[in-house]
């Protein structure tokens, strides 16, 4: 596996000089639909100079792995149930959680994050044959101070290096290949990921094929979120926690929303030095390249040049100590199933969590930090839970009142609206019944179609379809007592 350096060719396996690999796992969202781009300004790259108050507290880490996944709004990602593992690197590291691509499609996404502009693109055609760009970009920037780059690209033949398409591999998704100044040398299939991973390259990014992604759940349900959570699972939780302890970082991110003007995305940031939490602060593709930049001390090039570095979720002074945030004063119903997720933080992950005077009827299952399963005896409990961090190092407890009440006669039950089928943009209205137990309601929904919602009070959704695709949705049912009832139905979004 060759490492490139300025003037000369590596093919040695050890660490990278003065290099700590960050896996960055950034999730690429395919355009799905022809959008209009506000081309970036690629200016002229700028050297940086000597003292650099601003990267001050940016660790420089000896690797760094960057995952790019597609289409996926910041809220489909945190918080689901169908990406188990991603939630748990946001529990355990650093969620922006106001970050942005920069436009739609996908295409000048990834030339953004790269060499700090669009290079003028506004689709997502097939790049010209050879190698059309020379503009400054990460690798370059990288070799030239003596540091090392690669991109392993799931599907990509080096049989047929500039093909558009190769099985579920898309070109575009892949802007290295389209720059004349990094050399083809650098480029790896991703079965060429290494298993010792000191031998990856001071920066490496990963791009997953275009059902591992999420882009292909669009069109097909078997490249879902819970496929592209369970790649990342399998292809990256080695590296994330051999990170944590090797000066490394692991970077999730993804290239764009599903086509919303907000254009919100997740992006986790997991490894050595982080401080693990939600950081509100807006951020861009931009912003995680200047990052790069200041972290290796290279010049800065297009908008990266001023654009705001992230800087808030480093700590150079080792982990705070391991803590549980208080949930609150908690309450249910004899019955009703329940879910609680208990957030901790600090320390090093992963955690386990002890509970004493959980409700009859509930427990955290194998030691974790959430509790579940439906209360079966009404009264009023104080729950006590610690938290371990994966040192051991066990969290001061923390307690708080649960109340479980008797099921209302009758009990309150939504009926079932059967499974749904709309189009694209299509204004959609429907009315769900609920009766029983305690009037008045309110209703919420869960994985709905983008652009559809349900109105709390009358318990009416309606809205216009954006998302396509096949969605397992879900509304919720509460009366005035607390009861809930769930009505699960599937929901598809066709083009036509």
């Amino acid at each position: 596996m060759a490492h490139f350096r300025s003037g000369s060719r590596s093919t040695a396996r050890g660490k990278p000089r003065s290099a700590t690999l960050v896996a960055l796992s950034v999730g690429f969202v395919l355009g799905a639909i022809a959008g209009v781009t506000v081309p970036a300004s690629a200016g002229p790259s700028e050297r940086v100079p000597a003292a650099r108050t601003s990267a001050a507290a940016i660790p420089r880490y000896d690797h760094v792995v960057v995952v790019v996944h597609e289409n996926a709004n910041q809220e489909e990602i945190i918080g689901s149930s169908q990406a188990p593992y991603l939630n748990q690197l946001a529990a355990g590291g650093a969620s922006l959680t106001d970050f942005h691509g920069e436009t739609h499609p996908s295409q000048p996404n990834y030339l953004a994050m790269f060499s700090g502009s669009t290079q003028g693109v506004t689709g997502d055609e097939c790049p010209p044959p050879g190698a059309p760009y020379s503009a400054d970009n990460l690798a370059r920037q990288l070799i030239d101070v003596g540091a090392t780059w690669g991109s392993y690209n799931e599907d990509w033949s080096a049989a047929n290096p500039g093909a558009c398409t190769s099985g579920s591999y898309a070109r575009k998704h892949n802007p290295w290949l389209s720059f004349a100044n990094v050399p083809a040398a650098t480029t790896y299939p991703m079965t060429a990921f290494p298993t010792d991973y000191a031998g990856l390259p001071t920066v490496s990014y990963v791009v997953p094929n275009l059902c591992n992604d999420m882009h292909d759940r669009l069109f097909n349900p078997a490249c879902g979120i819970s496929t592209g959570d369970t790649w990342t699972r399998n292809k990256l939780s080695g590296y994330a926690e051999w990170a944590k302890t090797h000066n490394s970082l692991l970077v999730v991110t993804w290239d764009e929303d599903n086509f919303r003007s907000e254009n919100r995305i997740a992006t986790i940031l997991y490894g050595a030095h982080v401080k693990p939490g939600q950081y509100a602060g807006r951020k861009d593709h931009y912003s995680l390249l200047r990052t790069f930049e200041d972290m290796y001390g290279t010049r800065r090039s297009g908008q990266a040049s001023t654009a705001t570095p992230i800087t808030e979720v480093w700590d150079d002074g080792g982990p705070s100590p391991v803590s549980v945030v208080d949930p609150g004063a908690q309450s249910g119903v004899v019955g009703v199933p329940v879910s609680l997720a208990v957030r901790v933080q600090g320390g090093t992950g992963p955690y386990t969590c002890a509970f004493r005077g959980l409700p009859a009827g509930l427990s955290a299952a194998g030691g974790g930090c959430a509790v579940s399963g439906s209360p079966t005896v009404p009264g009023s409990s104080t729950v006590t839970v610690s938290a371990t961090d994966g040192l051991g190092a066990v969290s001061a407890p923390v307690s708080f009142g649960w109340t479980v009440t008797s099921t209302p006669s009758g009990g309150v039950t939504i009926a079932d609206p059967g499974p749904q089928t709309s189009k694209f943009n299509q204004q959609v209205s429907l009315a769900l019944r609920v009766s029983g137990g305690t009037a008045p309601y309110s209703c919420s929904g869960r994985n709905l179609p983008a652009g559809v919602f349900v109105n709390a009070s009358t318990c009416v959704i309606s809205g216009r379809a954006w998302g396509v695709g096949t969605f397992a949705a879900e509304v919720t049912a509460t009366d005035s007592a607390g009861a809930k009832a769930v009505a699960a139905f599937r929901w598809i979004v066709n083009w036509f």
